[in-house]
């Protein structure tokens, strides 16, 4: 009885993990919708372009990664379960599952280049800058999506960390540097992203948080989707904070 009364329980937050990341999905289409028609397309802003291509690409990206999180990643389903297969990878291949996260690793380090390259042209004014902070983000996006899954993914999760830094900091500096209104909505910009991407970074590291008992599979999917939500609040307020005064 007890145990049957465990696995409802993990049902349910894995329920609630995956519906956690159809709001998600969800989201990223709605800024991606409200950004390019009803905020760029009335003042040609370059930075509301950006942030309208970063959530597009975000949304393309995260629905590669979802069918191959749930319906081609053997270490996704329940282990008290016998005889469970993903359904688009019943052999469990490394390679097929291998295919689905790097074409979505490929559209969501495309989403890192454009975001970088905006911040890049922020603060230093200069199209090289734009090249030179969109660079490294690019080289990983073809990688991911042209070499070997496993090759590349420890080297993109490093990555990742960096950027998870990065990205906010400059945001802050902008604030820094400017004032009055701007500021405040350039300092809520990078607390959303940094609460964006620890949720990313969390759920990039579920298998090995689960291995180590520090926090269970579904637990860790629910805690990290639930970070993107607030994070996604925050950054869609600062980019509308002007609006709000």
């Amino acid at each position: 009885m007890e145990r049957k009364a465990v696995q409802t329980v993990d049902m349910i937050i894995r329920e609630v993990h995956m519906g956690l990341w159809f709001l998600v999905v969800g989201y990223y289409w709605y800024l991606f919708i409200f950004i390019i028609f009803f905020r760029w397309r009335e003042n040609k802003n370059p930075f509301q372009l950006a942030m309208s291509l970063f959530f597009l690409f975000l949304a393309i990206g995260r629905v590669f990664y979802f069918i191959g999180d749930y319906f081609a990643d053997p270490r996704a389903l329940p282990e008290d379960v016998p005889g469970l297969v993903p359904f688009l990878n019943p052999t469990g291949s490394s390679q097929v599952l291998g295919w689905w996260l790097g074409i979505g690793g490929f559209f969501e380090w495309l989403a890192l280049a454009v975001l970088s390259a905006t911040a890049g042209f922020l603060i230093f004014g200069k199209r090289w800058a734009e090249l030179v902070f969109s660079i490294p983000a690019v080289v990983f996006a073809v990688a991911l999506a042209l070499l070997p899954y496993d090759m590349i993914n420890q080297y993109a999760g490093l990555a990742a960390v960096f950027y998870a830094l990065f990205i906010p900091l400059l945001f802050w500096y902008l604030a820094y540097q400017s004032g009055g209104v701007l500021r405040q909505s350039n300092f809520i910009l990078g607390c959303g992203f940094l609460i964006l991407f620890a949720g990313r970074l969390i759920h990039a590291a579920r298998f090995a948080l689960d291995w180590a008992g520090v926090m269970s599979y579904s637990v860790t999917g629910v805690v990290s989707a639930g970070l993107l939500v607030i994070g996604l609040i925050l950054i869609a307020t600062g980019n509308e904070w002007e609006h709000f005064q």
